[in-house]
């Protein structure tokens, strides 16, 4: 974690950057990642030099593969993508249930589409921001888009979101450390009843499959 503080990076991208290790290392063939940015946590894909990545974006400054607008019909065939990623982008879309009937359909069957859509955070427009979706409405636009199997994972609890929005105003790496380190610990403690009734995470990590 302190490599990653030393890199300016919030508790909310950490522990995203720990769930992108987890679940994203089976991916197989060609994979799009929606919205991509830098890609800055592709290092955290230990078997990304087997796939194709596809890096799709609007923002032509991060010199992406392929432009894509999020609001339109993606450029790709039907069924011919074997995974997509899209972390942190569901929220600036104008029609998040379009949106996601897009990644349906480019799609092969049986592949797979991993989503990250925060909650606790803060206003982010790029160039817009819309949306702060539950779990139960992510489960709902997902299979309303025609996904079979949907896994909802929450990402933290409500101390380390608490953390994430005050952890920006702590300047020395330590400090932060030390209130994230504090955070994550004390998510432990709260209890399994409150975490399924009354969620509160910083972010939803999504695993959707066609």
């Amino acid at each position: 974690m302190l490599v990653e503080l030393h890199k300016d990076k919030s508790i909310a991208r950490i522990m995203l950057n720990w769930h992108i290790k987890k679940y994203c290392n089976n991916m197989r063939g060609r994979v799009v990642d929606l919205a991509s940015g830098n890609a800055s946590y592709y290092k955290y894909i230990e078997n990304k030099d087997t796939l194709k990545i596809v890096r799709a974006d609007y923002d032509k400054g991060v010199n992406p593969d392929v432009a894509l607008d999020l609001n339109k019909k993606f450029p790709f065939l039907d069924g011919e993508i074997d995974n997509l990623m899209f972390f942190n982008g569901i929220y600036i879309v104008e029609n998040a249930v379009q949106t996601l009937k897009e990644c349906f359909r480019v799609l092969k069957t049986g592949g797979t589409l991993h989503l990250a859509s925060p909650f606790i955070f803060n206003e982010s427009r790029e160039p817009h921001d819309y949306y702060r979706f539950t779990s139960e409405k992510l489960e709902q636009i997902l299979k309303g888009a025609g996904f079979q199997y949907v896994e909802i994972i929450p990402i933290g609890e409500r101390f380390s979101a608490a953390s994430f929005l005050v952890g920006k105003f702590l300047f020395i790496p330590i400090f932060r450390f030390l209130l994230y380190s504090s955070a994550i610990f004390l998510d432990k403690l709260v209890p399994t009843k409150i975490k399924k009734l009354h969620p509160c995470p910083i972010s939803y990590f999504c695993i959707a499959r066609k």
